[in-house]
């Protein structure tokens, strides 16, 4: 189908779509009329009558440049420069791309449907109308005129949503080229009737089918597309890498919608490019250049989109220069910046910034080198990339940003400024929560208990977990204070400290003090963010931590009153010291920083305290760490993030402020490089040699900061029981005022290790002190072997408590007891008549049980009866009484707590049938939900029938570390004893146990030539639950986890038996290995699943 044919086709549409709206009502078309007439007549009187109107046009019209100027008006122009903060050094000439990288391209080269895709959205009368679209212009006014009614009086005109402005591509071109810059963005009548004017005087110069031809010509190599492209060839070059005849129809949809809105351009917003193309493709559509099935397959069809733009520029500092050139494209527009012949003095200094590329370079190039893990064998930390950026804090100014390693190295995707690019930053984001906690009132000498905890009730699989040690253990550390937790970067008391200083609040102070992401609804982020659960940038962090280091002061310059948002940071950091433009006339200059206190200068002070505290830190960083600097004080964060994707440092002193960013740009994982190892090398390298040559400067301390010795446990005042006091840096106000409870002394017999009495020889008591945690440590404490105040009284000197006449000994006083229970005790009297024991409901019962008759012997701590309590519930009395023969009594009781009912209990993780790769998961949570009616006692944990731990801190919870035996079942292999069993008629006779044995079975599998062959299946089973499943494939072995409940009252349930499977992480198939099908899995079909983000392919889990 021709254009001529098509043109034809669209024109019977509008005349069908005119006669469908023949059947509108009267009352519209009238209200159209009259507004046209309305808007028509306002243009006349705007030019004084129906008889000026031909003056109006001649007076336009008589300045109108020849139409060839359109090709020649660009050549008048002058290159930006951009330079260091010196102005003795270029870093990047900005070439106008409509000549550097323009090329014009003759119509009949420019591929049908890219023309049409622009005609379709841009102006779908072109080839008709005389050069302004009068059906455009009519709708968008009709348009205008509903938002001003809808405003005004609340109802809105019929059809006034129909979409489409009334530009004419012709009107487009005028303004562009003929127009003044400084005109262009102006709303005035004028400006839009000279625009009317000059595209009816253009089209009239080039009539007729080769003037449209033309003047289409020159709108398609004359367009600004975003990204320094100008014209249909360079855009095509610029985004997809290819010239405009390659350009396949979703190609050109994609371009057509850029002259609009430039920014929504495929490179910085693939998301909106996207949808434009799709408003593109239905405009063509609708106007049959395109098939619905056209339509369809190119919204759905992939591209490949250039990821970044530098490789076409040779730019020293290259990502800072690109930087520098988007925000003046932003502020000052295209024209200027790529014709006005600007002079561009940057902030940046160059000798720091070869610095850090260089240091940046070396440090990676080291970390690159193989290195013997634990088992001797070479392997590669799989780390390519970093990013650095070095503000002052003072001024606000950026020094250096170095993006990558290599701006011009695909392979590290080195054009994606990562310095820019949002990552989660690990731990280095904790300052934000700890200094927010401080805002509150809560101090560093503050107790946090670091011990297994479980945050999150709807997330069982969730429980934070430190840092390993260099032993490679995740350990828990007990009591910490705030200092210590923060600064060596312990992850459970930071997770508690968030959710004592609440989300919110910790996002509102990282949002003042510069972090602008984390822009969602609150509710997005859990209590991970403390622990880097959200992505921020580099260039941000830096920023924010400025304000540490500049005493809580932000400094920087305003940020544009457009890109304001209530509740983030009012200030950016600088990157231009001063514009000239060619004639030497200054247009932007950055003198000095606005400033604004985002932090009180004590709550600043008190961070950069811990921050810089190297000796809080040796426990977990070692003496001589990177992030301490000899001879200068220095505050630093370091951060990892999960599976080791991202490592960070931030630190500063008062005059230098510096964030490094090490990883893959592809966010492939790296292998255990944590921020210690990778980033805080090139912060300590780059910061030394940079404050070199400065004067030490200290953080200063401002008024209203105190100090106090604390016990160094509690960090409450101390007592004499407590280790030798520290000294602690406060808030004036803050300051402790209760003394260490974490420390207690007891009196004990130190023969028998018992409470002592009053009746304890004084030579034989010794005062013993005792670390007494909340009941949330109960598990760390007995773990840790910390020794506990004992709980029985000296009874060895003094009254025997059991020695009395009439005495219960058992069950002990509220004693738990169920079922039935013997009772012990002392029933005598030298006037002995008899005994009996009795029993009432509560404290002071109203009426008494017996249990048994009267008993006429006496007893000495004997048995004195069984008490079946079965099928009581509650809380009893039990007293026994002895009657003497003189008709007096004698009585002792006590009271106990009868429970028959079990607790309930649930595994509720790990789910049934999930899959753990060794190398990833490290550990498994086992998290029981266990209630009782009365009073819980303990939960243990089983693993294979074994019992692997025990718990009695709610929520129950522990884990167990992944380990694999690697054992290769091997076939008929089997391991049974034999044991006597008494037969039903009383003879002996043998039973055989099997305690692990290996069965086989066949499964098919395709090779890669398609042929179906028939593979071996081993399964080594064990009684205890585990077992081994190995094959060609792969190797897993399984595992049955349960928990036993128990209560108080020792009644104790069992819960239901959960199966995991444990696989190696999948090696990569050598080229000409079978594919299968599935895998028979002993209950279970193993279906190889597809690879996931690092390549590897993993079996996945169903029901068989």
């Amino acid at each position: 189908m021709n254009l001529s044919q098509k043109i034809l086709i669209r024109r019977r549409r509008r005349r069908r779509r005119r006669a469908n709206n023949d059947g509108r009502s009267l009352l519209v078309r009238l209200l159209i009329g009259t507004v046209t007439m309305v808007i028509l007549s306002t243009v006349l009187v705007a030019i004084s009558g129906v008889g000026a109107v031909a003056g109006a046009y001649a007076y336009y019209a008589k300045d109108l440049p020849d139409p060839e100027a359109i090709e020649t008006e660009q050549e008048e122009f002058e290159t930006t420069k951009i330079y260091d903060r010196t102005g003795q050094h270029l870093l990047y000439e900005v070439f106008d791309p409509r000549w550097g990288d323009r090329t014009i391209v003759p119509l009949d080269q420019i591929p049908l449907h890219v023309r049409q895709a622009t005609i379709a959205l841009e102006d779908a009368s072109f080839y008709e109308n005389p050069g302004v679209n009068l059906r455009g212009i009519t709708r968008a006014a009709w348009s205008n005129l509903s938002r001003e009614i809808e405003s005004k009086l609340g109802f809105r005109l019929p059809y006034s949503s129909t979409p489409g402005g009334g530009s004419s591509i012709t009107v487009q071109l005028v303004k562009n080229v003929l127009i003044p810059p400084e005109e262009r963005t102006q709303k005035l009548y004028s400006r839009k009737i000279k625009e009317a004017i000059l595209a009816l005087e253009i089209s009239r110069r080039y009539p007729g089918r080769q003037g449209k031809d033309k003047i289409l010509k020159w709108y398609l190599n004359y367009n600004y597309y975003g990204n320094f492209a100008y014209g249909i060839e360079a855009a095509s070059n610029v985004y997809f890498d290819k010239h405009v005849q390659e350009l396949t129809l979703a190609e050109a949809a994609m371009l057509a919608a850029l002259p609009q809105f430039p920014a929504f351009n495929p490179i910085d917003a693939p998301e909106e490019a996207r949808e434009r193309q799709h408003l593109v493709l239905d405009a063509m559509l609708r106007e049959g250049y395109v098939t619905a099935e056209e339509t369809v397959e190119a919204k759905y069809k992939e591209l490949k989109v250039r990821s970044s733009i530098g490789d076409r520029f040779d730019i020293k500092a290259p990502h800072f220069s690109v930087y520098v050139t988007k925000l003046l494209e932003e502020e000052l527009g295209p024209e200027l910046l790529y014709r006005g012949g600007l002079k561009v003095y940057t902030t940046l200094d160059l000798e720091m910034q070869t610095l850090a590329e260089e240091i940046a370079r070396e440090r990676i190039e080291e970390l690159q080198e193989p290195f013997l893990n634990k088992e001797g064998e070479e392997e590669d930390r799989n780390v390519s990339n970093a990013a650095l950026v070095s503000i002052n804090p003072k001024t606000g100014e950026i020094l250096a940003m170095v993006g990558s390693l290599d701006y011009w190295n695909k392979e590290i995707d080195g054009n994606v400024n990562v310095a820019l690019a949002e990552r989660q930053p690990g731990s280095s984001f904790k300052p934000f929560t700890y200094v927010t906690a401080f805002s509150q009132g809560y101090t560093s000498a503050t107790m946090i208990m670091d011990v297994r905890t479980c945050p999150n009730p709807m997330d069982p699989s969730w429980c934070p977990e430190n840092y390993p040690d260099r032993e490679g253990v995740r350990k828990y550390h007990g009591a910490q204070r705030m200092r210590l937790a923060l600064a060596r970067s312990y992850n459970i008391p930071a997770v508690k400290v968030l959710d004592m200083a609440g989300i919110g609040n910790v996002i509102k102070t990282a949002h003042r003090m510069g972090i602008n992401t984390l822009d969602r609804d609150l509710d997005y982020y859990g209590l991970s963010l403390t622990l880097g659960g959200g992505e921020v940038r580099l260039l941000d962090m830096a920023y924010a931590f400025s304000v540490f280091a500049n005493g809580g002061v932000m400094a920087g310059q305003p940020v544009p009153t457009e890109k304001q948002r209530p509740g983030y940071r009012e200030l950016d950091p600088a990157a231009i010291l001063m514009v000239q433009d060619a004639d030497g006339n200054v247009l932007k200059q950055y003198t000095a920083p606005q400033v604004k206190e985002v932090l009180s200068p004590q709550l600043a002070y008190l961070l950069n305290s811990v921050l810089s505290d190297n000796n809080a830190r040796i426990a977990a960083f070692g003496q001589n760490n990177e992030l301490y600097i000899e001879g200068r004080p220095v505050a630093a964060k370091t951060g990892t993030t999960e599976n080791w994707r991202d490592a960070w440092t931030i630190g500063f002193t008062p005059q230098l402020v510096t964030g490094v960013w090490v990883g893959n740009s592809d966010n492939e994982p790296m292998n255990r490089v944590p921020g210690s190892l990778g980033a805080a090398p090139i912060w300590h390298d780059f910061m030394e040699k940079v404050l070199e040559p400065l004067l030490v400067e200290n953080f200063g301390r401002p008024p209203g900061i105190v100090e106090e010795l604390v016990c160094p446990v509690s960090g409450k005042l101390p007592t004499e029981h407590c280790p030798p006091p520290v000294k602690e840096v406060f808030i004036e106000g803050t300051e402790p005022n209760g003394y260490c409870e974490v420390h207690q002394a007891f009196r004990v017999n130190k023969e028998t290790g018992k409470l002592a009495t009053v009746y304890t020889p004084p030579e034989l008591v010794e005062e013993r002190v005792y670390e007494i945690y909340p009941p949330e440590a109960a598990d760390w404490v007995r773990e840790a072997d910390i020794p506990q105040p004992p709980t029985e009284y000296d009874s060895v000197y003094g009254p025997d408590l059991m020695a009395g006449d009439v005495a219960l000994i058992q069950p002990p006083p509220y004693a738990y007891i169920s079922g039935g229970t013997v009772i012990v005790g002392n029933a005598k009297s030298p006037d002995f008549q008899l005994w009996r024991l009795e029993y009432g409901e509560g404290l002071n019962p109203s009426a008494w049980i017996q249990i048994g008759g009267d008993h006429y012997d006496q007893r000495d701590n004997a048995s004195l009866d069984y008490w079946d309590v079965s099928e009581l519930d509650g809380l009893y009395t039990l007293q026994l009484r002895v009657v003497e023969n003189s008709q007096n009594y004698k009585d002792a009781t006590i009271q106990v707590t009868v429970d028959n009912i079990s607790p309930t209990v649930e595994l509720v993780h790990p789910p049934d049938g999930k899959v753990y790769v060794m190398e990833d998961d490290e550990y498994v949570n086992i998290k029981a939900d266990a209630i009782d009616n009365v009073s819980m006692d303990r939960v243990e944990y089983y693993l294979d029938d074994q019992l692997i731990d025990t718990s009695t801190v709610v929520p129950y919870n522990q884990k167990w570390v992944i380990v694999m035996s690697d054992t290769i079942p091997i076939e008929g292999f089997a391991i049974t004893s034999t044991v006597p069993i008494t037969n039903p008629d009383g003879t002996i006779g043998e039973q055989v146990i099997t305690y692990t044995q290996v069965t086989t079975n066949t499964f098919p599998l395709v090779r890669p030539d398609g042929v179906i062959t028939e593979a071996i299946n081993y399964t080594q089973v064990f009684s205890g639950g585990m077992s081994i499943i190995s094959n060609t494939l792969g190797y897993t072995e399984t595992h049955l986890f349960h928990v036993v409940a128990y209560d108080a009252a020792g009644n104790s349930v069992e819960s239901n038996k959960v199966q995991i499977f444990v696989v190696h992480e999948e090696e990569e198939k050598e080229e000409g290995e079978a594919e299968p099908t599935a895998m028979m899995v002993g209950r279970e079909v193993a279906y190889l699943g597809e690879e996931d983000t690092r390549g590897r392919r993993r079996f996945t889990f169903s029901r068989g």
